[in-house]
């Protein structure tokens, strides 16, 4: 599965909004949206990208129980 297939499966999931992705991301928000776009095949998401999405989200449900 592409990063970027993967990285819309967690969005979906999660509910997440692009702000608040960008953000999990370590990205600015202009820059999620270049990466979103499917037309832009030389600037989308890479593995990082997907793994920086989901170490954010373990640590905000880590943060639940405090």
């Amino acid at each position: 599965m592409e990063p970027i297939d993967k990285i819309n499966k967690v969005l979906e999931d999660f509910g997440i909004t692009g702000v608040k992705a960008a953000e999990a991301m370590g990205i600015t928000y202009d820059t999620f949206k270049s990466k979103k776009n499917e037309k832009n095949e030389r600037h989308s998401f890479n593995e990082k990208n997907y793994q920086d999405l989901v170490s954010f989200i373990k640590k905000q449900t880590q943060n639940l129980d405090k």
